[in-house]
């Protein structure tokens, strides 16, 4: 499907490899000043310390699967680190991974680019403090970019294994175990010549051949044994969330795609505006946006809201709720809010048609959404899935627009690592 998964000359340097770990060490001795747990860290640290203890139970406010905790209380009884600094740092370790992993994904998509577009990934904002915080997002990520880089090397014994864990992890991963089986579906397709309707040639077959159902069905056996596990857990506990489950019930949510576009567009700022000639190059050619703008902004306007509780504008130490209780409640800037909404879905656009992958980009919109429209809770964590394989996916950027965001992203890094050490503010 991809190229050869052997070493190449698009190797990380080690100087690369250097840079990566005096920035995780000097993180973590800025965090190191956090004496108490801070968000979420209290109820994950119970968890873990429960299993320390050898009290094998769930937690009650701990939503997902305890995997992650039980391998974070392993490491630390082995290694005696079982300070909350300790835990960090047992942490740190396991969540570290994910800095290969996603190099070994760009280097299946873009091999020449991997390097840069790695510390990039490293030093996102919202990604770059939970290295050092007992949350669940890092590991889960690790082994979810894990899944997706051995299915694009069509290694799908082991993307079952990876997926498998992700989803232990956390579950909304299943959505991307989804994508995984889209992904395989989409190069088998190509592979075997098949359209949607078979062609005139002797060779081309339709969707609906039985020879294309059948190698589906075999390269996503072990995905789908994970969605069979999965569906079992749910019955089995009645609903996805594990615990605090009256706070996190299956709803519909287009606030979390709207916020997500927010977000996006603030992020890879320096991208979206290297697309505004795409953009005007788009509307010119197909009108009909101008028309299908305004019909979402009177969507947006309407449904844009954050009603659950954790989302209130009074917990504004969570300084994402202070975001959105300004862009939803403060109807000027709920109004100018639209404009980075529509900047950064149209930027998506002329981004996969320039794109090495177009087929798959589309192929990450409904993921994306299904990966986070259906959580009550408006939470940036819930998007570094589809940030990150945007970030991946995505064509390349000029070289100033790649210093430009790179630089952005250091510094916007180390004042919110800062922050938070200080107790000021948390994502």
């Amino acid at each position: 499907m991809f190229g050869s998964a052997g070493r190449s000359p698009n190797s990380p340097p080690i100087v690369f490899w250097l840079l990566v770990l005096a920035s995780l060490a000097l993180g973590y001795w800025v965090i190191t000043y956090l004496e108490v747990g801070i968000g979420d860290e209290d109820v994950h640290r119970f968890q873990i310390n429960w299993f320390v203890q050898g009290r094998y139970e769930f937690f009650e406010h701990v939503t997902v699967l305890p995997l992650y905790h039980l391998v974070v209380a392993t490491l630390a009884k082995w290694t005696g680190l079982m300070s909350l600094n300790g835990l960090r740092l047992v942490h740190l370790v396991l969540a570290a991974g994910v800095i290969p992993a996603y190099c070994m994904l760009c280097r299946a998509l873009y091999p020449s680019q991997a390097a840069l577009r790695t510390l990039q990934f490293m030093f996102i904002p919202l990604l770059f403090p939970l290295f050092f915080l007992t949350y669940t997002d890092l590991p889960a990520l690790l082994f979810t970019l894990l899944m997706l880089e051995r299915t694009l090397r069509q290694k799908y014994a082991w993307a079952g294994v990876f997926a498998l864990v992700a989803v232990a992890m956390r579950q909304p991963n299943i959505v991307w175990a989804a994508f995984a089986v889209a992904l395989i579906a989409l190069h088998t397709a190509r592979e075997m010549g098949v359209g949607l309707h078979p062609g005139a040639g002797a060779t081309e077959r339709g969707v609906l051949h039985p020879k294309y159902w059948f190698t589906l069905l075999r390269r996503s056996q072990y995905l789908l044994l994970v969605f069979a596990a999965f569906a079992a857990f749910v019955i089995w506990n009645g609903g996805v969330a594990l615990g605090d489950a009256a706070q996190h019930p299956v709803a519909l949510n287009l606030s979390n795609a709207y916020f997500f576009l927010m977000v996006a567009f603030v992020l890879f700022l320096p991208f979206n505006l290297e697309q505004l000639p795409g953009i005007r190059q788009l509307i010119r050619e197909h009108m009909w946006v101008l028309p299908a703008l305004v019909a979402c902004f009177f969507l947006y306007f309407y449904t844009y809201e954050h009603p659950h509780p954790y989302n209130a504008a009074t917990l504004d130490f969570y300084r994402h709720n202070l975001f959105i209780h300004y862009t939803s409640d403060i109807t000027a800037i709920r109004i100018l809010a639209f404009i980075p909404v529509a900047w950064m879905a149209l930027s998506f656009v002329t981004a996969a048609t320039a794109s090495d992958y177009p087929v798959e980009m589309l192929l990450l919109v409904p993921f994306a959404l299904l990966s986070f429209v259906p959580l009550p809770l408006i939470e940036p964590r819930y998007y570094l899935v589809a940030l990150s394989l945007f970030l991946a996916f995505r064509p390349a950027m000029s070289r100033r627009a790649t210093v430009v965001t790179l630089a952005y992203y250091l510094i916007a890094s180390a004042y919110i690592l800062f922050g938070i050490s200080r107790q000021a503010f948390f994502l």
